[in-house]
C-alpha cells in the first residue's frame, strides 16, 4: 500500500470531508458540508490518498490569534482525522510534518488547534495553552450578590442586527484576551450566526440578546434553551452559546439577564472562562458546578519570532534552551528580553537559565501555564530563582480563553 498526499481540489471536498466524517463517527450532512465549502482554504489541506481514496484529513484555518499585548498571523489546524480502517500506519505524523512544514514556509511563527484527544499532539509539539470550564447553576441559587451598575439596557435583536453590530463588539473583547481569533464576515454568518441554524434537539434555536447604553452596543449574549416539565412545573435549561462584553457594566447586565429568565430550573454555560469574573459576583459561588477542560494547543513553529512578537508583564532577560525534535530548525538556546512595551529574541551561545521541550513552550506562551509548576512535573528545568523570573515575565492576565471550537 503507498499512501500519497496533496492538498484536494474543490471538486474533491466533499469525499474529503465525508472522509473526515468518517474519522470523527459522524455525518457532516447538508448543512455542514456546505459550511465547510464556503469558508475552507482548500490550497492549505492536506489530503492523504490511498489510491483514488481519501484515506486521511488535515486543514488550516487563517487567522489573527491574540497572544500578550498583540496579535499574530496563526495557522488554525483542523479536520484531521485518519479512517478506522488506516490506522496506525504513520499517516497522521506524514500530514502533521507536511503541515508544519508548510506554516514555516508561510511565515507563520505559531499553529494552534483543539484535540479531539488529548495525547495526540505533544507528539508534534502542540502545549496545553489555555482552558475552559463548562458550569452550571440551580436557578434558584443564580442569586448575584456583587455587580457593576450600568446604565443600559438589553434588547432582542434580529440576525441582521446581530450581524451589523457584534463584530465590532467581538474584536474590542478580542484584542484584550490571548487566545481569541479574528472572525471573517463569513465566519460570522456561517458559522456564528447562521440563516439557517444545524438543528440541535432537544436544544431550541439561538436567542439573541444586545446589551447597549445609548443605542451603542457594548455586549451581547446567544443561548439557547432545552424546554422541559416535569410534574408540570417548568424544568428547562438555559444554556449559554456565547457571552461576549466589551465593559464590566455590560458583563454584569448581560448575566443578570441571564438569571432572570423565567421557566428555567438550571442556568449552563460550555465553554467559560478558568478567570470567569462571574464566581465572584455569586451570592453563593459553591452553587456554580464547574469542571475545567484543555481548549487551545499551540505550537510554536518560529521560536525568535513568536516570543519576540508577545509582551511581557516585566522588564527581564532569559536564555531559554529549547529541544525541538519534530521542528529541528527551532532546537537551540535563545536569549529573551522583553518587557511591556517590546521584545527580542536571538539565538544566543550563553548558557541556559532555563531548559524545556517545545510542548512546554506552546503551553507558557499565552501565560496560561506556570514554569514553575511544570518544573515540578519534570517538564522543566532551571534554578529556582531562574523560574520564578521566567514566569514573572510570562505571565498574563487575563487568562487566555478560547469559547469556540474550530
Amino acid at each position: 500500500m503507498t499512501i500519497t498526499y496533496r492538498p484536494i481540489t474543490r471538486d474533491e471536498a466533499p469525499a474529503f470531508f465525508l472522509a473526515q466524517g468518517k474519522g470523527f463517527h459522524h455525518d457532516p450532512g447538508p448543512d455542514g458540508l456546505e459550511r465547510s465549502m464556503r469558508l475552507g482554504n482548500f490550497a492549505r489541506s492536506t489530503a492523504a490518498f490511498d489510491g483514488d481514496e481519501v484515506v486521511g484529513t488535515a486543514g488550516i484555518w487563517d487567522f489573527d490569534l491574540t497572544v500578550p499585548g498583540g496579535t499574530l498571523p496563526a495557522a488554525g489546524v483542523t479536520w484531521v482525522s485518519v479512517k478506522p480502517t488506516h490506522r496506525r500506519q504513520g499517516i497522521l505524523t506524514s500530514m502533521m510534518r507536511i503541515q508544519l512544514d508548510a506554516i514555516r514556509e508561510q511565515g507563520e511563527p505559531i499553529a494552534a488547534l483543539w484535540a479531539s484527544e488529548a495525547p495526540i499532539y505533544g507528539r508534534f509539539g502542540y502545549g496545553l495553552a489555555a482552558e475552559g470550564v463548562d458550569f452550571h447553576i440551580a436557578r434558584p441559587h443564580a442569586r448575584l450578590r456583587h455587580t457593576v451598575p450600568w446604565t443600559g439596557r438589553c434588547r432582542f435583536v434580529t440576525r441582521d442586527e446581530a450581524l451589523a453590530a457584534w463584530p465590532a463588539v467581538y474584536d474590542a473583547v478580542r484584542k484584550t484576551i490571548p487566545g481569541l481569533i479574528s472572525r471573517s464576515p463569513d465566519w460570522w454568518a456561517y458559522r456564528h450566526l447562521p440563516a439557517q441554524e444545524t438543528p440541535r434537539p432537544p436544544l431550541t434555536g439561538s436567542f439573541r440578546v444586545q446589551y447597549e447604553e445609548d443605542g451603542r452596543p457594548l455586549g451581547y449574549v446567544r443561548y439557547r434553551v432545552k424546554e422541559q416539565y416535569a410534574d408540570g412545573y417548568p424544568t428547562s435549561e438555559l444554556r449559554v452559546v456565547e457571552l461576549i462584553a466589551a465593559s464590566d457594566a455590560a458583563y454584569s447586565a448581560l448575566w443578570s439577564y441571564v438569571f432572570g429568565v423565567d421557566l428555567m430550573a438550571t442556568i449552563a454555560c460550555d465553554w467559560g472562562r478558568v478567570d470567569e469574573p462571574l464566581l465572584h459576583m455569586l451570592e453563593d459561588p459553591r452553587r456554580l458546578v464547574r469542571r475545567t477542560q484543555d481548549t487551545l494547543w499551540v505550537r510554536v513553529v518560529d521560536v525568535a519570532k513568536a516570543l519576540a512578537a508577545r509582551r511581557y508583564a516585566v522588564e527581564g532577560r532569559l536564555v531559554l534552551r529549547i529541544r525541538d525534535p519534530f521542528c529541528p530548525w527551532n532546537d537551540g538556546t535563545y536569549a529573551l528580553e522583553g518587557g511591556p512595551n517590546g521584545a527580542t529574541c536571538v539565538p544566543s551561545p550563553a548558557t541556559p537559565d532555563i531548559e524545556l521541550e517545545a510542548t512546554a513552550l506552546g503551553g507558557v506562551y499565552l501565560g496560561g501555564q506556570r514554569f514553575q509548576a511544570l518544573a515540578r512535573a519534570g517538564r522543566v528545568s532551571g534554578s529556582a530563582e531562574a523560574l520564578r523570573r521566567a514566569d514573572s515575565l510570562f505571565a498574563w492576565d487575563p487568562a487566555p480563553w478560547i469559547p469556540e471550537i474550530f
